[in-house]
């Protein structure tokens, strides 16, 4: 039960943090605004301090830091590593059922995006990337993988331009260019195109971040 209850805090108070960034939080004060146990909710703030979501400031508590370029330089530099590498090693195992799942992924971005639920939207951009890891069957690659998509996440919730509907229309194209190569066993062609996708990934992120908030978030 204890497991269970620190899950849902972690998933409530990640999602709660994103107002809080550049301020102290309290764990008693969050438990209670979440209507959740002291405990679960300290073992959740530990699982996200851990994951570079909060910080641990002495005799202040937790913390919620700003995001800075060094943040998503750091997300993407793993990206265009560790993500090709899977990529290219998963390449020959994927099947025609696979295929179909990776485009029923790209089909409720799509969905979702025309109903303007970005959260929903990034679910499945996060299904798609995470296939080929789960594909790859390194326990610790995907769960590296998923804590450094959150952390994207978490960064792009705070552009003004999360939604703009052009910047993840290419998005969703490009994983659909993707998906083609695949299906035309053109691994090549796919490892490029993924490995564009990526590059583009990170300029609309920061395109998106830098170039259009208040330049003190820089600082």
């Amino acid at each position: 039960m204890s497991i269970l209850l620190s899950d849902k805090a972690y998933e409530l108070i990640k999602e709660k943090i994103k107002n809080y960034e550049g301020n102290n939080i309290s764990v008693r004060k969050i438990a209670k605004e979440i209507n959740i146990g002291y405990s679960p909710a300290r073992e959740a703030c530990n699982r996200l301090t851990q994951e570079g979501l909060m910080e641990i400031i002495p005799g202040m508590g937790y913390y919620i830091p700003k995001v800075k370029e060094k943040i998503l330089d750091e997300i993407f530099e793993f990206r265009k590593v560790v993500e090709i590498y899977v990529f290219n090693n998963t390449f020959d195992l994927i099947n025609q059922r696979h295929i179909d799942m990776l485009s029923k992924y790209i089909e409720n971005q799509v969905n979702f995006l025309k109903k303007k639920d970005i959260k929903s939207f990034h679910q499945y951009d996060k299904k798609f990337h995470l296939f080929f890891f789960k594909l790859h069957n390194n326990s610790v690659f995907t769960n590296q993988m998923s804590n450094i998509m959150d952390r994207s996440y978490f960064c792009s919730y705070k552009t003004v331009d999360s939604m703009e509907k052009n910047k993840n229309i290419d998005a969703v194209e490009e994983h659909k260019d993707i998906v083609k190569c695949i299906a035309a066993l053109d691994k090549e062609s796919a490892i490029k195109k993924f490995r564009e996708h990526i590059q583009n990934n990170e300029k609309r992120f920061k395109e998106g971040f830098f170039y259009k908030l208040e330049k003190s978030l820089l600082l």
